[in-house]
């Protein structure tokens, strides 16, 4: 009996399941659920590669190209630096528009300081618009990668970086792609040095309930996440409620995930708080647990997204409520970026108040070194 056709997204795992470990003992990490890139041993050090293609827009998809491919680099400790790019147009594309698509691929290598050392371009009917794939290799002393399964059982979810902004941008924001921007190198690069940060997963397609799920999964866990803990713009709520769609699943690129000790949370706050990278803690990884979500004071299972919401949204696909159930996530159950969130609110998973010890100061505002937190379930002291 055949199979079902797919719709237009990530192929489910499912399907990437028939993948098996490379034999070669120079490869540390191969493909594999919530893996953002390949580790090869390269004597002392290791190369790092990744590949990825932009699908969803033609404007700017060069520079946008780049930055997802840089994101699951920086993911695992490591830095770009070579690129190929693979360039698919359709018929009746101009010679001067895939030119200045080609200059701006150029030059955002070299505003990053990564070389574009090849590839192939090419006018296709297989295509009904430019797509740009690009394989990025990266590398990395031995010892400071971060394999993308190392999450253990308690840690903390850090999220570094406002959650869906990728998503926004594409649905009518676009100057988010600006500031706050999709690059996760500040917040990579404030962690990767850190005891305690145990693994990081570049949030992308399926927003960042996917991600969590994905960073726990590639270690045997699960996710607990809280919502009113997750640090939004206010824009995105905004585009989620006038258009129906479930903010958790709203492609996230911009947003690092981190599996931290709670020993190394505090240190972790206060390194992205001087770095000026809006943070919070979301959640924790468990074993032996399903995936949830807390929310408005009940748990859920997490929901899961076969689709990115973006891309329903871009389809003009009818649902009358989002995949969680919840129609409209109020703004004074979340952290917005720009106010305090509500002193009334109790965090459910650190047992406090919420308040400028919990997360990073408001965009634009100066970025203040941040208070410690409480232990684990202690109340927090005036």
């Amino acid at each position: 009996m055949a199979s079902e056709g797919l719709e237009t997204g990530k192929a489910p795992p499912e399907v990437l399941a028939a993948l098996q470990a490379s034999a070669d003992r120079d490869v540390l990490q191969g493909p594999g659920i919530g893996r953002d890139a390949a580790i090869v041993r390269w004597g002392d050090e290791v190369l790092v590669a990744t590949s990825d293609p932009i699908t969803f827009v033609d404007a700017d998809a060069g520079r946008l190209a780049l930055a997802v491919n840089s994101n699951d680099i920086f993911a695992v400790g490591a830095e770009p630096r070579w690129l190929l790019a693979t360039i698919l147009a359709p018929p009746g594309t101009s010679a001067d528009a895939l030119q200045a698509l080609l200059i701006q691929l150029q030059d955002a290598c070299e505003d990053q300081r990564v070389a574009l050392v090849g590839g192939h371009t090419e006018v296709t009917d297989a295509v009904s618009r430019t797509v740009v794939s690009c394989t990025l290799i990266g590398g990395a002393p031995f010892g400071d990668i971060i394999r993308s399964d190392g999450a253990q059982d308690g840690d903390l979810i850090l999220q570094a970086g406002p959650a869906a902004v990728e998503g926004t941008a594409i649905l009518g924001q676009p100057h988010l792609l600006e500031r706050p921007g999709i690059s996760i190198a500040a917040p990579a690069r404030a962690l990767r040095a850190l005891e305690g940060v145990h693994a990081m997963h570049d949030v992308t397609e399926g927003g960042i309930a996917t991600a969590a799920l994905e960073l726990a999964e590639a270690a045997g866990l699960s996710p607990e996440l809280v919502f009113e803990d997750i640090v939004w713009l206010p824009e995105t709520l905004a585009v989620c409620e006038t258009r129906h769609l479930d903010p958790l699943g709203l492609l996230g690129s911009g947003t690092l995930l981190a599996a931290v000790s709670p020993d190394s949370a505090d240190r972790a706050l206060a390194e992205l708080s001087n770095a000026g990278v809006h943070a919070s803690m979301i959640g924790r990884v468990r074993a032996g647990i399903r995936a949830t979500l807390s929310h408005g004071g009940q748990t859920r299972p997490l929901p899961s997204f076969a689709r990115d919401e973006a891309l329903r949204a871009l389809d003009n696909t009818e649902s009358p409520l989002p995949p969680s159930g919840v129609l409209r996530y109020e703004s004074e159950r979340s952290l917005l970026l720009g106010e305090l969130p509500n002193e009334n609110h109790r965090s459910r998973l650190l047992g406090e108040l919420p308040n400028e010890n919990h997360r990073s100061p408001p965009l634009g505002g100066a970025a203040e070194r941040e208070s410690p937190l409480p232990p684990l379930g202690g109340a927090a002291e005036g």
